[in-house]
């Protein structure tokens, strides 16, 4: 499948999703369209300054502008909150927000026009429909939104609040402008013994549960900015997928978007678009190419970056999911090799093999009988989080976290087993040709697909520690390492 066919299959997809209606959207609808009451249009339209010196009716136009008055005032009346916000509108349900793309507003507009007392036959037009559109976004119809960097769980029985004093319970309240509801109770109590289990099966270093514990804390942290994406690193048979599928129950599917990091970080902006409001963009078995290091340094920074729907204009995106990603392979990892992007990686890995006699394949399901007590445990990892202002890492994960740098950067690899396993004193001095030559030889023996050209080679064996000088005979490379500690015993 060419790029072009499973891009315009993705965006298709996309275009789905957004007019896919869930129950709680459809309850919020009707429940704002119950409270409309039918009134004299053309009472409305006298009342605006229409008049008619001829006896005739005013115009469809003339309607538009009525409707939307009306739609106004009944909003006032009822207290309706729904509002605009970059490119996507949303209605509050009593509990949390939920987006409404163009067609669904259009269609609730639709529906109002003939509770209000319009004609069926002409509320149903589709041009008069999309003119009484832009005319609600003409008279603020719609709110704008209000940004909050309040710590808030959504959930059935309330929100809990996550602040540096600890965790409240308090009311649903709209002006929090929560975008999530997890399907259960919090209960302060509960405590999930299988989930834990599990931690320690598959993560036995306690320190690298902590580092876990405190990732799933920071997703629902807001106005903490520790610019971090998280990695989850092991072949198969470690566990790393149930974490995902026990992440992906407790919080929710709606509120998980699963893209590639490809994906989020092409140019077009289609999937960053669909990451936002989310509380976590989980992406699978994913590979580390093709990704564009700009973008990536944004998103993990959670800075406002460009992002724009199928059809519809680019928008700055400010509110948008925490990135994790299941990894297998390290080694073929195609990134940018700077401190600016290592700085933003943190990497779990999940070293232990569960043999087959001993997989569970129903162990997600078991663990999510008590979403109450992994929440808990999430919970403790963010009050952690907040107290400290910043992640933990493990020893473990510095450890892999170096490995990987080594393993995805050939000159690093060349440097450590082949100048220094060769080097003869403590100072190298090579020409560019020869050293070049010698890098392109190490790579062919080590099996390294794409080595650098002349260029980057030399402008990466700068970027860490050699010195470039230029004399008589060419350009040079010279770097100069500490005596190595003598073995001769006494």
């Amino acid at each position: 499948m060419t790029d072009n066919t499973t891009t315009k299959k993705l965006i298709d997809e996309i275009v789905q999703e957004l007019k896919h209606p869930s129950s709680a959207k459809q309850m919020a609808v009707s429940s704002l369209l119950s409270t409309i009451e039918r009134v004299n249009l053309q009472d409305v339209c006298v009342s605006l300054g229409w008049s008619s010196s001829d006896l005739k009716p005013p115009t469809k136009d003339h309607y538009k502008v009525a409707i939307v008055h009306v739609l106004i005032e009944a909003a006032k009346k009822n207290n309706w909150h729904i509002i605009h916000d970059t490119g996507f509108f949303y209605i509050y349900n009593g509990a949390y927000w939920i987006a409404l793309c163009d067609d669904e507003v259009k269609q609730l507009l639709e529906k109002a026009a003939i509770k209000i007392g319009f004609s069926e036959i002409e509320s149903r037009d589709v041009e008069f429909v999309g003119k009484l559109f832009k005319q609600a976004m003409k008279d603020g119809f719609f709110s704008e939104r209000h940004y909050k960097k309040q710590s808030i769980i959504n959930l059935r029985n309330g929100s809990l609040v996550l602040s540096e004093s600890g965790v409240s319970l308090k009311a649903f309240d709209y002006r929090d402008f929560l975008t999530h509801q997890l399907d259960f109770d919090y209960n302060e109590t509960a405590k999930n013994e299988v989930f834990h289990q599990y931690l320690d099966r598959v993560l036995p270093d306690k320190d690298s549960q902590k580092t876990l514990q405190q990732v799933a804390g920071y997703l629902f942290i807001k106005g903490l900015k520790l610019e971090k994406v998280f990695f989850l690193y092991g072949g198969g048979a470690n566990g790393k997928s149930v974490f995902f599928e026990v992440l992906s129950g407790v919080i929710g599917c709606e509120h998980i978007s699963n893209y590639s990091l490809e994906s989020l970080t092409n140019d077009n902006g289609y999937f960053r678009a669909m990451i936002k409001d989310k509380i976590v963009n989980y992406g699978t078995d994913i590979k580390l190419t093709r990704i564009d290091a700009g973008h990536f340094k944004t998103l993990a920074s959670g800075e406002p970056i460009e992002a724009r729907l199928p059809y519809k204009q680019p928008f700055m995106m400010t509110d948008y999911a925490k990135l994790i990603f299941n990894v297998n392979k390290l080694e073929s990892a195609n990134i940018e090799h700077t401190h600016g992007f290592y700085r933003r990686l943190l990497i779990i890995p999940f070293g232990v093999t569960i043999e087959e006699k001993d997989q569970d394949r129903d162990l997600h399901k078991k663990i999510l009988q008590d979403k109450a007590g992994v929440l808990n445990w999430i919970v403790e990892g963010a009050k952690q989080v907040i107290q400290s202002r910043c992640l933990f890492e493990s020893e473990e994960c510095t450890a892999i976290k170096t490995q990987f740098l080594k393993e995805t950067d050939s000159v690093a690899m060349f440097e450590e087993q082949a100048i220094k396993e060769g080097l003869n004193g403590n100072s190298y001095c090579q020409s560019v040709a020869n050293s070049y030559r010698e890098y392109r030889s190490y790579c062919d023996d080590a099996g390294l697909r794409n080595p650098l050209g002349r260029s980057n080679f030399t402008k990466r064996m700068e970027g860490i520690g050699f010195t470039k000088r230029k004399n008589n005979e060419g350009w040079w490379l010279n770097k100069s390492y500490a005596p190595m500690p003598s073995t001769e015993r006494f």
